[in-house]
């Protein structure tokens, strides 16, 4: 039977992958077999090696057909410029083992600080480097190191070329990442599709795995194997060294790391269907937990409103000082406490994610003129449907704050008006996020510049971001902003 090969970046999960494929009744899945095509694959990628199918012939070939077993598999993280060559050689099948690429960066800094100290050596700065991985990096010379060596770097033409030595290992670890996938899909893209097959290893069941066993012909697997090998998290920190990860989660990166990753891996990304709609790209799977927890929960929504009642009622009084205001759409209504009231002669337009607070309010809330919508905002903005679209102490919360400004400037035919309630932080140079897994929402804290940026960026004019009192002690000043909508806005 045909030999596969597993391909994948490093700390994907490839690992755990593989062992768990070697344990099959008729096959193998070796795990990084020397030789490892460590030099011979950077060589390949730019365009210095002079022979890639005799690289093969050579180094891998021989390998495969020394195997007793039925099915033979291997992996490595250095396949990618020898992919078309393995199938015409070997008629070899591939998995093409995927992981979000966010967890990859972060396990791939974690990798460095706590183990190795090896990642992209080269980097500005050596990292925050435990003890073990000052010792690991130091027994081990840069030009000895083949795994650093592997790993991909900008050719020029690359848009990272130019200012590599420059940039963060945060920034190469994220284009690692994107480079190496771009590589695999560009080739694999040129091999019959029913040679290779996918697992996405971020959200793998034991029926995904069993399903890429059988595409390679392993047998004797059985899901309750699979799934404690899976939960004890092989080759991971807690595994190797019983510590858990240093470096944040990308639900805790702040502004400044989502914009370099979003920008260095965004597309690669997008091609591997981890990004579908570019506003949705930082919404956690389980987001908006606490607002559907809560449901119809109409005094918890009036503790809320009382809470913050002069918030609430600066933002009233701002809406009724623009003149002959016909419409207001409220992002992020709840049940519409307080501004149904304030606003029963406009219509009002309350849009929230929260299913049964919603489906409460339109049962409830009885004025003609006033409408309630179930709907995420970000993900599905509406479109120009309201003179002034305002929110009140929900951006906070949101999963992308500029996503969220993006969707009230589009749904907005005049201005829009927002606060932050964490309060006013003018010396904040980036949002810093904080998400809560029992909550289900972010808690970030709002740069007042970065702010202005994004509406000057988007073309709003009349611009205000500024402290506004809050007549409490914990929380003495919060962030208000208002401003005009571009006349494109859309």
């Amino acid at each position: 039977m045909s030999p596969f090969f597993v391909l994948s970046s490093a700390r994907a999960g490839s690992t755990s992958f593989a062992r768990i494929l070697d344990c099959a009744e008729n096959g193998c899945c070796l795990t990084e077999p020397t030789p490892n095509l460590n030099a011979e694959t950077r060589l390949a990628m730019e365009h210095r090696l002079d022979d890639i199918d005799r690289a093969v012939a050579d180094l891998v070939v021989p390998r495969v057909n020394q195997t007793t077993d039925e099915v033979h598999g291997e992996k490595n993280v250095t396949y990618g410029p020898f992919i078309r060559s393995l199938h015409r050689q070997l008629d070899a099948r591939f998995i093409l083992l995927t992981r979000d690429g966010r967890d990859v960066v972060r396990s791939l800094m974690d990798w460095h600080n706590q183990m190795f100290g090896t990642v992209y050596r080269e980097a500005p700065s050596p990292g925050s480097l435990a003890h073990r991985a000052r010792v690991s990096a130091g027994a081990l010379p840069v030009h000895l190191d083949t795994s650093d060596f592997a790993r991909p770097r900008p050719q020029p033409g690359d848009p990272m070329y130019d200012r590599w030595l420059d940039a963060s290992r945060f920034e190469m670890c994220c284009w690692y990442w994107a480079r190496i996938y771009d590589l695999y899909l560009d080739e694999l893209d040129r091999v019959p599709s029913e040679h290779w097959h996918t697992v996405d290893y971020t959200a793998a069941t034991a029926e995904h795995i069993l399903d890429a066993a059988r595409f390679v012909g392993l047998r004797g697997l059985n899901a309750d194997t699979i799934d404690k090998m899976r939960e004890a998290r092989i080759n991971s920190l807690q595994d190797r060294v019983e510590e858990e990860p240093q470096f944040p989660d990308w639900t805790s990166w702040d502004g400044q790391q989502r914009r370099q990753f979003a920008a260095i891996a965004g597309h690669t990304m997008e091609r591997l269907g981890y990004w579908s709609n570019t506003a949705t790209r930082w919404k956690p799977r389980d987001f908006g937990t606490c607002w559907n927890d809560k449901a119809a929960d109409v005094e918890w929504y009036r503790w809320m409103f009382d809470g913050r009642r002069r918030m609430h009622e600066d933002a009233i009084a701002w809406v009724n000082a623009q003149g002959a205001t016909r419409s207001v759409m409220d992002f992020g209504c709840g049940v519409g406490e307080g501004y149904c009231e304030a606003f029963a002669d406009r219509a009002y337009i309350g849009v929230d994610i929260a299913e049964k607070s919603i489906a409460w309010a339109q049962t409830n809330r009885t004025n003609p003129i006033h409408r309630y919508t179930c709907r995420d905002f970000i993900a599905d903005p509406p479109h120009r449907e309201a003179d002034i679209v305002m929110s009140s102490g929900t951006i906070d919360n949101a999963y992308d704050p500029e996503a969220y400004i993006d969707a009230m400037i589009a749904a907005a035919r005049e201005s829009i008006y927002f606060t932050c309630y964490r309060g006013w932080f003018p010396d904040l140079e980036e949002h810093t996020f904080m998400w809560s897994s029992d909550h289900g929402c972010f808690y970030t804290d709002l740069s007042a510049m970065r702010l202005r940026e994004h509406l000057e960026r988007r073309g709003c004019r009349d611009i205000v971001v500024e402290p506004r009192a809050t007549g409490r002690t914990d929380i003495p000043y919060e962030t208000r902003v208002t401003a005009r909508v571009p006349e494109h806005a859309a």
